[in-house]
């Protein structure tokens, strides 16, 4: 039975209206509650996203990170990051990936945890590249929406449902003023065709114009083509008596021509027998160049072998040479632990043997002046 049924019904008791109450009240703080804990869960993902966006930023520039966290709460991280940055070489020599690191575990585990240190980077936080931004924008838009769905209630789903309802009815409105203006356009295509029409017979009446005017052009143009061909005929006649003359002058022309081609091909004989010996040394030539070219060729590839071969032995070397510097390295290591330990203890013990000696001192001065003291005493 619902809420609405059992008020219709008979009257309840008072214990059971107020148990109703409660639960109804109990159930409103529970949903404030678990709504509270949704966005301050998305709030803080937010706030996680941004310091994970400048964390390569503030590793690329150790120094100046270092200055702006030093003296605050967050120092920690300056050691976290200046460990890293010691071991940055052996780990990029072992090509390490970087979550199998444990420093830059710790570093990411910190600044997530310290979050609110990107309000002590506004250089780094205000220049963002755009697909950062966007990102950021992603992340305020889902907070924005989800704050917006888990506060609204049914009071703001009816208001939103008859503020529907009335785009709804303005939406007919519109379609039928939209039918309206389609009826006009209809009415002024009808009178665009009577236009039309008009123009096209005025365009008829000046085509036929143009036929005529047409004809007449050709008629003129006949009559011109009947005077151009008398005029091509009288030219055909001159050029007749002109080209007999060009056929005398050929004639000379060719026998010049007959005696300058005998000179040439006296002058050809001797070209082509200069060429046939510069041909003659030119093949000399290619051939004491080919035959030097394969000399260099196989001297080269002697050389590629003999740079293979060197290259394999200073390979192996290499391999030889990594195995003794790590030997080295932690021999190193090992050196400078028991030297700072000796050393250590040098200066403990010397702190010790200073110290005897100011209270040996001390207490000479003092039986000393204790004994003045009683000759004082005695003498008295």
């Amino acid at each position: 039975m619902s809420m609405t049924e059992m008020m219709r019904g008979k009257s309840m008791p008072a214990d059971k209206k107020n148990d109703i109450k409660l639960a109804q009240h109990d159930f409103a703080n529970v949903r404030m509650v678990q709504i509270g804990c949704v966005l301050d869960v998305l709030a803080e993902a937010i706030e996680r996203v941004k310091i994970s966006l400048i964390l390569p930023k503030l590793l690329e520039h150790p120094t100046h990170m270092a200055q702006v966290l030093n003296g605050t709460k967050f120092e920690k991280a300056v050691h976290l990051v200046e460990s890293f940055v010691r071991r940055r070489e052996f780990i990029l020599r072992e090509k390490r990936p970087p979550l199998m690191d444990h420093g830059i575990i710790q570093i990411i585990d910190f600044f997530q945890r310290n979050n609110k240190m990107y309000h002590l980077f506004p250089s780094y936080y205000n220049h963002m590249s755009d697909n950062e931004k966007k990102l950021l924008t992603a992340f305020q838009m889902l907070f924005d929406l989800a704050k917006d769905r888990l506060y609204r209630t049914s009071t703001d789903a009816i208001a939103q449902e008859r503020q529907l309802h009335a785009m709804y009815k303005r939406n007919e409105v519109v379609k039928e003023q939209v039918e309206v203006m389609r009826q006009k356009i209809e009415e002024q295509k009808v009178a665009i065709r009577t236009r039309m029409a008009a123009k096209e017979a005025y365009l008829q009446n000046y085509e036929d114009l143009l036929l005529k005017k047409k004809r007449e052009k050709n008629e003129r143009i006949q009559t011109e083509i009947d005077r151009c061909t008398r005029l091509v005929r009288a030219n055909k006649k001159s050029s007749m008596e002109r080209q007999a003359d060009l056929e005398e002058q050929l004639q000379k022309t060719r026998t010049n021509y007959e005696t300058s081609t005998k000179t040439y091909l006296k002058q050809e004989k001797v070209f082509r027998e200069e060429k046939n010996k510069l041909i003659l040394q030119l093949q000399a030539i290619i051939k004491k160049y080919d035959h030097s070219i394969g000399e260099k060729m196989i001297e080269n590839m002697q050389l590629t072998d003999e740079h293979q071969k060197a290259k394999k032995a200073l390979d192996e070397y290499m391999v030889g040479f990594r195995k003794v510097e790590r030997v080295y390295k932690q021999i190193v290591v090992k050196r400078e632990e028991e030297e700072a330990r000796r050393r250590q203890h040098r200066i403990l013990v010397f702190a010790m043997n200073r110290a005897a000696t100011k209270i040996q001192k001390y207490w000479r001065k003092w039986k000393k002046h204790m004994r003045r003291k009683n000759r004082r005493n005695k003498k008295g």
